[in-house]
């Protein structure tokens, strides 16, 4: 464990010891709310509301030495102070390790101040400080040998790449890492665009950094009226402001603009020629499991799916839920408002990869029901308030799908799974699946089901390997008789994938054979030939699979 001088820093520069555990604070306020101290705090140095609603207060005091009497009697002075405020908790946080006779007094400030809690001290600043080593750097970045091993630093920075592609490399991360100490609240990263300019990414170190590490804007934002991007950019901006976000500005938009943030950054010396907000996405755990709803304005349920909310974003009166369906082709959204309660749902759809057809059909379902009049409620599972509903204003259905495509194509690729369930035969979902394959789809379930196909078409080919079989086919055409002609497998096509239905049959009653003459010439040469026939007209030609006809 590094463990803190401070009594020797106390001796150089009373301040030092106070600005360390300034420091400190300053990880406490990722989730405490500062206190103005200026004309004095109400003897609250840091406070913060927990999640169950407890009131803690913490008492700041830069004492080294021992706690005698006077600083016993301020810290006394505090508590009653604090006592205004009916705390339910109440730390002392002070670089001395007590001893039995410092420990009893404290102990018996309960006796008046029940809501005293914890003494930290020494021992338990020097344990938080070795696992925060930037606060330290921040606090002490005037130690002289910190300066000069800096100005080495700086010096080497303009000294000719000897080295080449290494030696800029090694340079390269002694600056990134040295970056990373200018401020303890925000990471620096910078890029170099194709254009020269440099932009500079500053990300929080904590999910939401205290008010006193907030970057703010410092002037008025403009967007010129009668610009409709203009108006989309402000509409944009207002809403990440409020819910999180990102946002991009333009040089435009910050004229006379400039940005204050923590100590260090030097950003009141910067020269704005745009800036990019963009609200750190936190991850949500455990994930937020829920259930959407549609059903018509009466109750009746008609379709749900599950989703799950995964990650979020704040905002300064509310926030945004990012998350996905059970399939993964639905990205959900949910903004939410903290002071009414409500909340909005944005949905978008992506295949980034590829599915089984029965993925798609739930997210497909719920687009169609998606229609103007019904009713849409997302249900959190465990969740005591009830579930954000709306009735439905305009459809889901992408940009160009006409009315009941939805439906269409969830039908389609239901019956694609099931016919893959039937054969055996599993395959993504084919990116060129047409109107054509789903009505081939149809008919292979019909077959399966035991039922006949009706073939269209006027003429029918048949190939003939025999001159016994050309006759026979000749009399049952002078006779309007029913020929089957049988086939060793029916394959259909559906894209790259072919599906084999096995062995079938189909049955004609024929009016006439076309090519009867130029069939017994080629039959009489090469062995085979094949007959094209006009069928009868009142009397459908169908297919079947298996050589029995259904029953």
């Amino acid at each position: 464990m590094v463990r803190v001088p401070w009594d020797k820093l106390a001796a150089e520069s009373p301040k030092v010891s106070e600005a360390l555990v300034t420091m400190l604070m300053l990880r406490l306020r990722e989730r405490a709310r500062a206190i103005d101290g200026s004309g004095g705090d109400g003897g609250q140095d840091l406070c913060e509301h927990t999640e169950n609603g407890e009131l803690l207060i913490y008492e700041e005091k830069s004492f080294t030495g021992r706690m005698n009497q006077v600083r016993r009697r301020q810290v006394v002075r505090s508590l009653v102070s604090a006592a205004r405020h009916q705390p339910d908790h109440w730390d002392l946080l002070v670089p001395i390790d007590h001893n039995p006779a410092e420990l009893r007094w404290f102990e018996g400030l309960r006796e008046e101040f029940p809501f005293v809690r914890h003494w930290r001290g020494r021992s338990w600043l020097d344990g938080k400080f070795a696992a925060h080593p930037d606060l330290v750097r921040y606090a002490l970045q005037e130690s002289g040998d910190y300066i000069l091993e800096r100005i080495a630093e700086a010096r080497a920075e303009r000294d000719v790449l000897l080295g080449g592609l290494p030696d800029y490399l090694e340079r390269a991360s002694a600056l990134h890492a040295r970056a990373q100490e200018i401020c303890p609240h925000y990471a620096v990263r910078s890029t170099l665009g194709s254009s020269g300019q440099t932009a500079v990414h500053l990300t929080p170190k904590a999910p939401s950094p205290g008010e006193q590490a907030a970057i703010r804007f410092v002037g008025r934002i403009r967007f010129p009226a009668g610009d409709d991007r203009e108006e989309e950019r402000r509409r944009l901006f207002e809403e990440t402001m409020r819910f999180g976000g990102e946002v991009e500005l333009a040089a435009d938009n910050l004229t006379g603009m400039r940005l204050t943030g923590p100590a260090g950054l030097g950003l009141e010396q910067l020269s704005l020629g745009g800036v990019r907000i963009t609200s750190p996405r936190q991850e949500v755990t455990p994930p937020l499991h829920g259930q959407l709803v549609l059903k018509r304005q009466s109750g009746v349920p008609l379709t749900s799916l599950p989703v799950t909310f995964t990650e979020k974003v704040t905002g300064t009166e509310g926030g945004t839920l990012h998350g996905h369906d059970v399939t993964g082709v639905m990205r959900v959204r949910l903004r939410y408002h903290l002071r009414d309660r409500s909340g909005a749902l944005t949905f978008s759809f992506e295949l980034d990869q590829p599915v089984l057809p029965q993925t798609v059909v739930p997210v497909l379902r719920l687009i169609a029901h998606s229609l103007p009049g019904n009713v849409m409620e997302l249900v959190l599972a465990g969740a005591n308030t009830p579930g954000v509903q709306a009735l439905i204003s305009a459809g889901m259905a992408p940009p160009g799908w006409k009315d009941n495509e939805a439906q269409f194509w969830a039908d389609a690729f239901d019956d694609l799974g099931r016919l893959q369930s039937r054969t055996g035969h599993y395959f993504p979902l084919p990116e060129d699946f047409s109107r054509q394959d789903v009505r081939d789809v149809r008919e292979m379930i019909a077959l399966l089901d035991g039922d006949e196909n009706v073939l269209t078409g006027d003429t029918v080919s048949v190939g003939i390997e025999s001159a016994e079989a050309l006759d026979q086919l000749a009399e049952a055409a002078a006779s309007l008789s029913r020929v089957t002609v049988g086939y060793a497998s029916l394959v259909f096509a559906l894209g790259e994938h072919q599906i084999d239905l096995g062995p079938c049959t189909e049955a004609y009653t024929m009016d006439e054979i076309l090519n009867m003459s130029e069939a017994r010439t080629e039959l009489a040469a090469h062995g085979h030939t094949t007959v094209h026939m006009r069928l009868a007209r009142h009397i459908p030609a169908v297919r079947y699979l298996g050589d029995e006809p259904p029953q």
